[in-house]
């Protein structure tokens, strides 16, 4: 971790590797943990959505965290272990979201993407999976999957009306849900998008961790116990 941390991650988190978590068509990894690395936007230019300036922002953020999944993923290697970097935001045979939540990295948002207790929605994920061997971090349930039951800004702003304002069944599982047929050709037609990740109230600089301090009182914890 210290390592990431040193590599430009903004905080990575550990978790047993699922194979849930590859596509039916493809190849499982024959790997045992997911490294998961979160890489923060820019807030001042990423609040500009759909500005073409975002889409340069989160070039830049996939960019740097490519390099701090194979500078990890080469320094494992260096060390005689197996090891895999999965790059976003085509990351071929892992799903990162689900991977991040185990790994401790935050909730899924009623915007289909992940709230971190510091970064809000304001990151991006990327994946080293290696048979080197971890210690998993536990998940970090400190509201904002709560905040979200109330909260209908991502919905009410998306231009597309892609993201369901109430948890639907995928799968078997009831979560949070977005219509991609609804986002992706929006994204398209105007070169970038991301206006869910920047309206956000979590994504605000400074407001994340005021929220883990107000969830923690609903959830009946005390700050320190919010993770």
């Amino acid at each position: 971790k210290k390592a990431a941390l040193d590599n430009e991650a903004d905080d990575v988190g550990v978790c047993a590797y699922k194979g849930e978590w590859t596509y039916s068509d493809r190849q499982k990894p024959n790997r045992k943990w997911a490294i998961v690395f979160a890489v923060a936007h820019d807030y001042d230019t990423l609040k500009r959505a759909p500005h073409e300036n975002v889409y340069g922002e989160v070039i830049d953020q996939y960019s740097r965290a490519a390099r701090v999944s194979k500078n990890i993923t080469t320094l494992i290697r260096g060390q005689g272990w197996e090891a895999d970097a999965h790059i976003g935001p085509l990351a071929e045979d892992i799903l990162m979201i689900p991977a991040a939540v185990d790994a401790g990295l935050g909730e899924l948002g009623k915007h289909g993407s992940m709230i971190h207790r510091k970064f809000g929605a304001n990151f991006r994920l990327t994946v080293t999976l290696t048979n080197l061997p971890l210690v998993a971090d536990e998940p970090d349930v400190f509201g904002a999957d709560l905040f979200c039951e109330n909260c209908q800004i991502c919905v009410n702003q998306c231009p597309p009306d892609a993201i369901y304002p109430e948890r639907q069944w995928v799968r078997g599982d009831l979560k949070w849900y977005v219509d991609f047929d609804r986002c992706l050709p929006y994204f398209v037609e105007n070169q970038t998008c991301g206006i869910c990740l920047a309206v956000c109230p979590w994504s605000r600089p400074g407001v994340a961790e005021n929220f883990v301090q107000k969830m923690a009182r609903r959830l009946n914890k005390t700050p320190g116990e919010a993770g």
